[in-house]
């Protein structure tokens, strides 16, 4: 539990404020088992009197990025499928990860562990079977049966699009054997537990963005890879190559390297729909 000091305590209120458990009780300096880890007394407090239960109080630096800094920032990001033949020092991956400890959580709980996979074997391998697994399910859903079945329950569903993905998706695999991976030097596998509540996708996914963005400070690109999320599903069949416990499941899947191309304009997109309610 985080640690209140009274002896340099003003006993202003900030933390008992803030506090989203309402957890704190000042006058004696107790924090109630209701604590939910978010940090925000140690944060707050102007005497840096609250103690965090793990590392010490960093004071916070102030940074200088402007609203047009971050939109210009933003912009020059794009999903790289084309990597240099160079590899993410250790040191970098650390950062990135360690950096992690900063990002919000859909529940404020941190149950989600990562998997770096960066020797070109292991990456082969995920690559290999990701590319199975998805020409099983475009076999299973075109086949003359199932395809079927699909046109009438499902009408909106392209079968005949889908069977041109897949030969498409097969010629190519003769003359690219990294058509997930696309020779990324580094795959950083985001898991967890079974989560019914949808938490651990929402958290993965805020993870690996955040990840992606600092990635890009450190000039590195980045690629979501859905495909590998789908492919290994819920069953945990091939989690042990790739240090995942076997009933943990993947949320999100990045690519992580040095990009071979470099991007000049802006890319214009719609931006989404909104109302203002």
């Amino acid at each position: 539990m985080p640690v209140i000091d009274l002896t340099n305590c003003t006993g202003c209120l900030k933390c008992v404020k803030d506090c989203p458990a309402s957890a704190i009780t000042i006058a004696t300096g107790a924090i109630a088992d209701t604590c939910i880890h978010c940090g925000h007394c140690i944060a707050i407090c102007p005497e840096a009197t609250v103690f965090p239960d793990k590392g010490e109080i960093v004071p916070l630096h102030p940074h200088s990025v402007t609203p047009e800094d971050f939109i210009w920032f933003s912009a020059g990001i794009r999903s790289c499928r084309s990597y240099l033949a160079k590899e993410v020092p250790d040191e970098i991956l650390m950062q990135l990860i360690t950096n992690l400890k900063h990002c919000p959580s859909a529940s404020n709980a941190r149950p989600l562990q990562i998997s770096i996979v960066r020797t070109p074997e292991k990456i082969q391998l995920l690559n290999n079977l990701t590319e199975e697994s998805l020409i099983r399910l475009f076999s299973f859903i075109t086949s003359p049966v199932i395809g079927g079945l699909i046109g009438l329950f499902v009408p909106k569903m392209n079968i005949a699009k889908l069977r041109s993905y897949k030969e498409s998706f097969l010629a190519k695999r003769k003359v690219n054997n990294s058509l997930i991976c696309h020779h990324a030097p580094a795959v950083i596998l985001f898991h967890g537990p079974e989560s019914r509540t949808g938490m651990l996708e929402a958290d993965a996914n805020i993870w690996a963005t955040y990840l992606s963005l600092h990635a890009a400070s450190l000039g590195l690109a980045t690629c979501f890879i859905g495909f590998i999320v789908k492919a290994f599903g819920k069953t945990g069949k091939h989690n042990h190559h790739f240090g995942i416990p076997a009933n943990n499941r993947i949320y999100a899947a990045l690519l992580v390297g040095y990009p071979k191309v470099k991007y000049k304009q802006e890319c214009s997109r719609e931006s989404p729909d909104f109302e203002l309610v």
